[in-house]
Order: C-alpha cells, then sequence, then structure tokens
C-alpha cells in the first residue's frame, strides 16, 4: 500500500505530498531510507501516475494522531506547490 509520493529534486532532496497541506515537504527520513538504510520499498512513478495517486488520497495523515507534525508542516516556509512540481494545480 503506497504511503507518499515523493518529489526528488535536483539538489537530490525528497519532498512528500501531504493531503493535510496540498503540498510537498521536505522529508529527511525518507532521504535517509532511500539512500543509504534502504528499510522501505519504491516504486518510480510517471506525472501521470504520481498526480493519481495523490487523488486518490496518498499522504494523508491522521490529524489526531500527528498533530505535532502536521502543524510543523503547516508553517513551513519551503514547501512546495503541486504547481512548483508538476507545473500546474489540481
Amino acid at each position: 500500500m503506497p504511503v507518499w509520493v515523493a518529489f526528488e529534486s535536483d539538489q537530490m532532496r525528497l519532498y512528500t505530498y501531504v493531503q493535510n497541506t496540498g503540498k510537498f515537504h521536505l522529508n529527511a527520513g525518507l532521504y535517509e531510507d532511500f539512500y543509504f538504510d534502504h528499510t522501505m520499498t519504491y516504486e518510480p512513478l510517471d506525472q501521470q501516475a504520481a498526480e493519481g495517486a495523490i487523488l486518490s488520497g496518498v499522504g494523508r495523515r491522521d490529524e489526531r494522531s500527528f498533530v505535532h507534525i502536521i502543524e510543523r508542516y503547516r508553517r513551513d516556509p519551503n514547501a512546495l506547490s503541486p504547481e512548483t512540481v508538476f507545473g500546474h494545480a489540481f
């Protein structure tokens, strides 16, 4: 079951889409796993599949269980919009 839609920037930074904010946020934990630990499974997606996964709800976090993380994401001044990542809004 997919957990995140991730975007790798030109600077090799990994951002994940968070449904609760509608934006991509830097994800240091995912970076660590993707480049070093390899404990999770990753599947490359083309733009159409990534957009479809986002529209289906991938990346939604429970507001009660992750309240502190979601609040931090909402205050994130460096979040990337879907327009920045995909070139258009949803």
